[in-house]
This record gives C-alpha cells, structure tokens and sequence, in this order.
C-alpha cells in the first residue's frame, strides 16, 4: 500500500541553518519553481526520512563537473535553492515519488555531514532591486516574450501562462521564466547565483529573444 504525503501552504516553516543535500548533475530548483523528483538510492531513501521527519526540506546541488561527488570535499556548486516536499507518495518497493518546491536561494557555507548522507550549513540569499522603476518594466517585457513563444519553439501551458500573468513580483517571475524556459545548466547556475532581479530579467529578456528569433527563421 502507497504512502501518501501532503504539506498545505499553512505547514511551511522558517528555513532552517542546516539542510540535506541532494547531489545532481545539471540539476536547478529555482525559488517558485516546482521539481518531480523519483527517490531510488539507498542514501536518498534514508535521507527522505530524515527529510520528512523533520522540516520537510532538502536542498538539490547542481554537481559539479569532472569529479567524484561521493570523494569530493565539495561536490557541488554552493548557491543552491532551499527547496520544500510539498507531496510524497511512498511505494511499496521503498521507492519515492516527490514533488519538491523551491523556496529561497541559499548559499551553501559547509558540511556537517558526509554519509549516509550530505547536510549542510546554509545561510539565505535574498533577492534585491537595485532599479525598482525599471525592473517592472523589464518584468513585463518577459512576461510578453513567454507568451509569444508559445506555440512555437518552447511549449508553454495555458495555466503557466495565466500564473506567469497573474505574478506581482518581478522577483518570482525572473525564477518563474528561469525555471520552465532556461534548459542550459551553465545559465541556470548563473541565474540562480544573480541576487540583482533587474539583472536576472535582462538575462532572460536577451534569452527568450534569441529563442524566440530561433523559432522565427
């Protein structure tokens, strides 16, 4: 018989100072953003219990490139998104089906723990604007680009489409867009270590340009 779990927007605690940490090659959760994640290995089946004994929060570190993540001291790159179990569906076999939802960034200050598996020291790393004026503005141009690529070169649901539209906040519409329309994991590291959100929606603005040029020629 499956195990199903659900969290409720009222459940979600304070970020705390230290998180597990799942290491994934090209992998980035983004703040607003939403990853399916299957649970298979023994370490991570271990550290989901942990994970939803306790706050329910776990971090994905991107890997990085050319080493051995079980021998290096530092596997993965340190700005990372603190990222919530919003459901959980637990299978007979031991196996997880998960839905994880990306919080805030974090940066990644040490290790407490190797094995079984990684835990973290984390501190936030909020967002700011530096050009409140101008970011709106930007904001609204990227929300325009996304619905004109619709339909041609990168999908784009109704419902995205309808939430990109109904977000107030330039700052979760910069992680909104990078989340569904960035697929390079080199731009997706840069995205999520930008903490200026004006220059996160230039980035994404000159991006979805050049994607929607694409699907013009």
């Amino acid at each position: 018989m499956r195990n199903i779990e659900v969290m409720s927007d009222a459940e979600v605690a304070r970020i705390p100072e230290s998180l597990p940490v799942m290491v994934l090659s090209g992998a980035t959760l983004f703040p607003h953003g939403y990853m399916p994640l299957f649970i298979f290995e023994q370490r991570y089946r271990e550290m989901l219990r942990y994970v939803l004994q306790n706050q329910r929060m776990f971090c994905v570190g991107h890997a990085r490139s050319g080493i051995d993540d079980d021998e290096h001291p530092d596997p993965v790159f340190p700005v990372t998104t603190a990222g919530l179990v919003r459901a959980c569906v637990t299978h007979d076999d031991g196996t997880s089906h998960l839905m994880l939802s990306g919080l805030q960034r974090v940066e990644i200050t040490g290790w407490e723990q190797d094995a079984p598996f990684r835990i973290a020291s984390v501190v936030p790393r909020p967002s700011h604007v530096d050009k409140p004026e101008a970011v709106v503005g930007v904001a609204h141009d990227v929300v325009d680009l996304c619905t004109r690529l619709c339909g041609k070169n990168v999908p784009m649901s109704t419902q995205l489409r309808e939430h990109l539209r109904g977000v107030k906040d330039p700052a979760a519409i910069s992680d909104v867009v990078a989340q569904n329309f960035v697929n390079d994991p080199s731009d997706r590291q840069i995205l999520i270590e930008m903490t200026d959100v004006y220059g996160r929606l230039k980035f994404l603005a000159h991006h979805l340009s050049r994607q929607l040029a694409k699907g013009q020629s």
